[in-house]
């Protein structure tokens, strides 16, 4: 016979206790495998096991498992004109059974075929977007956030290209960027698949490593020229020298004549960067970290104080921009911060990130300044000076900033031009 007898089958296998043993020969035909050999079901009931009995017409059988020789099963529904093959009887009682590992291998193909075209697509967007969508392909991560849907992964990478080829820009609020791109200023708003892209992407282009919390977007967008809060938290600064022609050189050489300290936002320095300021060309710029020096600085040398720029505690994009964007135009920078756990912890970041040199933060600097607090854990590594870590975990007390501010201040007014 050619067809399955499908009232015999409903009272046979179709019976609602053998839905296990059904639903097993359906799984095992959707991975591709044969129905010969035998099967094991485990910890079966007592029902389950009397109807299997029943159907292979033997004595009664006992244990927490049941093995079905499916090769007897075909046997016995062939002689009995129930079914020509097991195929056919799980297809004629549960419908057609698509072979998930063909299905798979047909959805890997196509994914692959995504990918080489992407890459084709973006052969002029630089080699750190090409290496980008290889991290892609690699640790799956387009396919996980298309839910492993190539169609919705190809339309995801569509309008990442679209973000990619309009950056970077010149100061332009993310909001603004998603409206001029997608019609709608939420398009990239974080918590979407294609926000989470895109400002992936918006790493690669800008060269920074990239933090998945607020401030580590804010960092990204900024570093392709797109702001977040563009007025929040703004770099403060003491005597930066300026010589362009833009509103922020004219803002900044008129605070220097005044010796005050001036707060620059994003805002401020993603529309007039200072990236191509030749008055910091070879110009040594003084980094701190607490806004207490800046103060004392302005309050006892006013326009005599060497530039100073402040990161206050854990830098915030501003700063962060400012430092790129001075190091980028020739500034050299030197660095000082509180010598405790975090202070420590910031200063090998900043020195690192941006080429900044220790300024008073070796071990002779440590012994010499009087002691503060206990400090509250183990500090870990000094790399510019290993010895000065040793000297911290063997005095365990921290040095503020703020305690060694006269040596601090006699360097600003020597270094002043």
């Amino acid at each position: 016979m050619t067809t399955a007898d499908i009232n015999r089958l409903r009272v046979t296998l179709g019976a609602p206790v053998l839905n296990r043993l059904l639903e097993a020969l359906r799984r095992r035909l959707e991975l591709g495998r044969e129905l010969v050999g035998q099967l094991t079901l485990r910890d079966v009931t007592a029902e389950e096991r009397r109807a299997c009995d029943e159907l292979f017409a033997r004595r009664p059988t006992s244990g927490r498992s049941l093995t079905v020789d499916l090769d007897e099963l075909a046997v016995l529904f062939r002689e009995a004109d129930i079914a020509s093959d097991l195929t056919l009887a799980v297809e004629a009682l549960s419908g057609p059974v698509p072979n998930r590992r063909s299905l798979a291998a047909a959805v890997d193909t196509t994914w692959r075929q995504l990918f080489a075209d992407a890459r084709d697509h973006w052969t002029n967007a630089g080699p750190s977007m090409g290496a980008w969508l290889e991290e892609l392909a690699s640790q799956g991560t387009l396919k996980r956030l298309a839910c492993g849907d190539p169609a919705l992964g190809s339309e995801l990478l569509g309008e990442v290209a679209l973000v990619v080829a309009a950056l970077p820009v010149r100061g332009e609020p993310l909001a603004g960027l998603a409206a001029r791109i997608f019609r709608d200023a939420h398009a990239l708003d974080p918590g979407s698949a294609r926000s989470t892209l895109a400002v992936r992407a918006a790493a690669r282009l800008g060269g920074i490593s990239f933090e998945d919390n607020a401030e580590g977007r804010r960092s990204v967008w900024a570093s392709v020229g797109v702001y977040l809060d563009e007025l929040s938290t703004p770099a403060l600064t003491l005597n930066l020298p300026a010589s362009g022609n833009s509103m922020l050189a004219q803002l900044l050489r008129t605070a220097k004549q005044a010796g005050e300290p001036l707060h620059l936002s994003l805002r401020w320095l993603l529309r007039d960067p200072l990236d191509q300021e030749q008055a910091v060309v070879n110009r040594t710029v003084f980094v701190c970290e607490n806004p207490t020096i800046v103060a004392l600085a302005a309050r006892q040398l006013g326009s005599r104080c060497a530039p100073l720029v402040c990161v206050n505690g854990q830098p915030a994009t501003p700063v962060k921009v400012l430092l790129k964007q001075l190091v980028t135009a020739g500034a050299r920078l030197r660095y000082h911060g509180d010598m405790d756990g975090k202070g420590v912890e910031i200063t090998a970041a900043i020195l690192a990130s941006y080429g900044a040199q220790p300024w008073r933060m070796d071990v002779e600097d440590y012994l010499a300044a009087p002691k503060g607090k206990p400090l509250k854990r183990t500090v870990l590594a000094t790399p510019w000076c290993p010895a000065l870590a040793d000297a911290m975990n063997q005095e365990g007390r921290g040095v503020h900033e703020e305690s060694i501010a006269d040596q601090l201040l006699t360097d600003l007014e020597s270094n002043a031009a």
